[in-house]
């Protein structure tokens, strides 16, 4: 089984022997909680070895579901600052004024000065 840590990183979950199961998940949790969050999560030995199975699944769960919907606030975010980067840059440009291309020094005064 794979589990997103962070946006286009993966890690593998190996379902098929539980003690193994049960060091990739606290792995997984431990590391996507401080992708997520900022800091690693605080747990001791015996909470470790004891706690159930499926509440590890479901932690492991609830913080992929956390990391897919960063990603998507985050390219949402991307796409508004570039929509206002092209609304600002077609402004800018609709605002130059078109100066004539001839060498004489005062040909376009009148413009540039209306």
């Amino acid at each position: 089984m794979k589990r997103t840590f962070a946006p286009g990183w993966t890690q593998v979950i190996n379902t098929a022997d539980p003690k193994q199961e049960r060091a990739d998940l606290l792995c997984y949790i431990n590391d996507t909680h401080k992708a997520v969050y900022g800091f690693r999560p605080r747990w001791d030995r015996e909470w470790a070895d004891n706690v159930p199975m499926a509440d590890l699944r479901k932690e492991a769960d609830n913080l992929e579901q956390s990391v897919i919907a960063e990603e998507a606030a985050q390219r949402a975010r991307e796409v508004r600052r570039q929509a206002e980067m092209a609304k600002h840059h077609l402004a800018v440009s609709r605002a130059k004024k078109p100066i004539s291309g001839t060498y004489k020094p005062f040909a376009n005064l009148k413009e540039l000065l209306v």
